[in-house]
């Protein structure tokens, strides 16, 4: 199995692999989620795995983009408790420090730990794994790498400061792609969710009725997401996270009365979720 995900090896999405994924596999490492559908449209990749959410930084919206482009089938989700850690090289302290690498989502979420510390500058990178993989690769001094204990251990930089994240309820949403049914470790007793795609007609009291319909046959949304229409400015699109396994053979008199209530109404998929106990 080939795996593709953003980020080098060491990086959350290769943690979130490594916890979903049940077969040995091989990783495919890409600069950008695109890539990473793109993968899957040439065959070149079996699984694609993307974040999506955080906790504390909120939803990824270009992804949400791609979810709607692509539109291929969500065969699971992984809930990735996220420890961010500050590394670099061997010898160096934080006062020697005089910049700090790391991917923009990871920066945001150590801003209370970075501001005790105005002397470094913050750099963006690409990605987290990679910013530490670059400073071993060049030893880059008075440089650190913010990012998790596996990038540590596989690019022998040494762990400045454990823990800096601003929140200790820090946990990323992966959702995971496949054309045909991955094998994924999936607990005997797993929570579903299924997530749909949908459109409302622009009419007062549109949403409220489509969401009605939900009420109505005791569908509980976890979450609900708009993103705008292209090529109709001021028009969106909505990505609504349900519990449990909804489906139209499950489920035909629910999702008769959704389309009724939308101009176009697509299942994104129906998937088992998985709580990961590793900690980053």
């Amino acid at each position: 199995m080939i795996v593709s995900i953003q980020g080098r090896k060491g990086s959350f999405h290769h943690i979130a692999a490594n916890n979903i994924i049940q077969q040995d596999y091989e990783l495919l490492s890409r600069d950008t989620f695109r890539e990473i559908f793109e993968d899957l449209k040439s065959e070149k990749a079996d699984v694609g795995i993307v974040a999506i959410e955080n906790s504390i930084a909120g939803s990824l919206s270009y992804n949400f983009d791609l979810l709607s482009e692509y539109r291929f089938p969500i065969v699971g989700e992984v809930f990735l408790r996220i420890s961010h850690h500050l590394m670099a090289l061997d010898g160096q302290s934080i006062e020697d420090l005089e910049q700090v690498w790391s991917h923009p989502m990871a920066i945001e979420q150590c801003r209370v730990f970075l501001r005790k510390h105005p002397h470094i500058k913050i750099v963006d990178q690409e990605d987290t794994a990679g910013s530490a993989e670059r400073i071993a690769n060049e030893q880059k001094t008075a440089t650190a790498a913010i990012a998790g204990k596996l990038a540590a251990e596989l690019y022998g930089l040494n762990v400045l400061s454990e823990n800096i994240e601003t929140d200790p309820n820090n946990y990323t949403r992966f959702l995971v792609f496949a054309k045909e049914p991955a094998k994924l470790k999936v607990p005997p007793e797993t929570e579903y969710k299924t997530t749909l795609y949908t459109a409302i007609s622009h009419n007062p009291g549109s949403l409220v009725d489509f969401l009605l319909v939900l009420r109505k046959y005791g569908i509980n949304m976890s979450k609900i997401e708009s993103r705008p229409r292209t090529g109709e400015p001021w028009h969106y699109d909505f990505y609504l996270d349900l519990a449990g396994k909804i489906l139209p053979e499950t489920h035909s008199a629910l999702f008769k009365e959704l389309q009724e209530k939308s101009t176009f109404l697509h299942i994104l998929g129906a998937y088992p979720i998985v709580y990961s106990e590793f900690h980053t």
